[in-house]
């Protein structure tokens, strides 16, 4: 064989998709692009640092018991995240007065430094694109398994992460660990208009479904880790804004295969006219859009459920409020959020493009905190499953 005829049935190969055949294909890199965690912010000015070592005091002054009573008593003194944590509350604290000099967009309020937690648990490669109409736009590539894993052992199933409205995508990092701890390679970017993201350039109208649309373009063609993805596994989880997205994206993406839209507001906040591939639908007993709407939301969200065909899963979580999925700190929200909100995403995806059948197990299987006023239910083929949780009382 010349050398001529290899290049050509090498190119040959690469465009017919052998970049998917186990173990990465030709188009695998042999190493993973450099990577590190997420950015935290710096110190604070040291009067202020000064204040901020003396909040190991702050749990007694202010106990969770007391915290609890004060801050939530709709539910029973049993749902709060972080308040009483000094740690956090000092990291907040560096956080918010970073964002009054680094070029955050303060109309939005939330700062981009993510949570420490997470920040330090994922393995990420900072990425810039540019969408459809040339508004630049800022990216996080999670490697799966920390980057521990190599390349060679995809091709690796692809989670797209979609953000919430005014907000960034270092507030889903906690989602991003657990999809990259399974296995998954991981997606997250900033809107136009959010984040690190720039401003919409002149004729970008700022449609998010075709921003996440550009994002898998550019993730399947054009990034480092293009020659390690599997292409035939691909899911998109979204929260309030990106839930929304993540319902209009599914219905007209062909290459998402499996959907989790989580707090998607109402029916009539997310239009779709078809599902073709299995969505779930997370909301909490006090979701709501601006502010806690105490033990009613379900009952608003419940119609974007029923409008799903096929296999659909709708999983609301006790005393949880829109905040539920988000890793900022400081938001009072059930302390049991986010590990609810993970392992039914995570079984979702596992089994919808993995076939693993432990997965279908965790569906049908209550978890002690999902709501016990709400039904949760997940239809796979013709089975349906309705659960509760425990509940708050003996």
């Amino acid at each position: 064989m010349t050398r001529i005829t290899a290049l050509l049935l090498a190119g040959l190969l690469a465009a017919c998709g052998s970049s998917q055949t186990p173990g990465g294909g030709l188009n695998a890199p042999k190493a993973w692009p450099a990577s590190g965690p997420g950015e935290d912010p710096p110190p604070a000015p040291a009067p202020i640092e000064a204040v901020l070592g003396q909040l190991d005091l702050l749990p007694a002054l202010l106990p969770p018991a007391v915290a609890t009573t004060l801050f939530d008593p709709v539910a029973a003194g049993v749902t709060i995240r972080d308040l009483t944590d000094p740690a956090l509350v000092a990291f907040t604290v560096r956080a918010t007065l970073a964002q009054l000099q680094d070029g955050s967009r303060l109309a939005q309020v939330y700062h981009w430094y993510g949570h420490p937690a997470y920040n330090h648990a994922v393995a990420q490669v900072p990425v810039h694109f540019k969408n459809r109409h040339g508004t630049t736009l800022y990216g996080e590539i999670v490697l799966p398994r920390r980057g521990l894993v190599p390349p060679a052992a995809g091709p690796f199933p692809v989670i797209l992460v979609l953000e919430g409205v005014n907000t960034n995508l270092a507030m889903y990092r906690w989602w991003h660990q657990v999809f990259a701890d399974a296995g998954y390679l991981v997606f997250a970017f900033d809107f136009s208009g959010q984040g690190h993201s720039e401003d919409e350039a002149v004729g970008d109208p700022g449609d998010n479904v075709h921003d996440a649309q550009d994002a898998l373009d550019y993730l399947l063609g054009a990034s480092p880790v293009a020659g390690t993805l599997d292409r035939q596994r691909i899911g998109v989880v979204g929260h309030s804004m990106g839930a929304i997205a993540s319902l209009a994206l599914q219905a007209v993406e062909p290459r998402i295969r499996a959907a989790v839209a989580a707090a998607p507001i109402s029916e009539g906040s997310a239009p779709f006219d078809a599902n073709p591939v299995p969505v779930m639908i997370q909301t909490g007993d006090h979701d709501g859009p601006v502010a806690p709407i105490p033990f009613v939301n379900p009952a608003v969200v419940r119609p974007v459920y029923e409008k799903l065909q096929g296999d659909r899963a709708f999983i609301v979580a006790e005393a949880s409020s829109h905040a539920q999925h988000t890793n900022y700190a400081l938001l009072p929200t059930s302390s049991w959020g986010l590990e609810l909100a993970g392992r039914y995403s995570l079984a979702w995806m596992d089994y919808h493009l993995r076939g693993d059948r432990v997965a279908l197990d965790i569906l049908r299987t209550p978890h002690p905190h999902l709501s016990y006023l709400w039904d949760s239910e997940v239809r796979i083929g013709p089975d349906s499953v309705v659960m509760r949780g425990n509940g708050a009382l003996p």
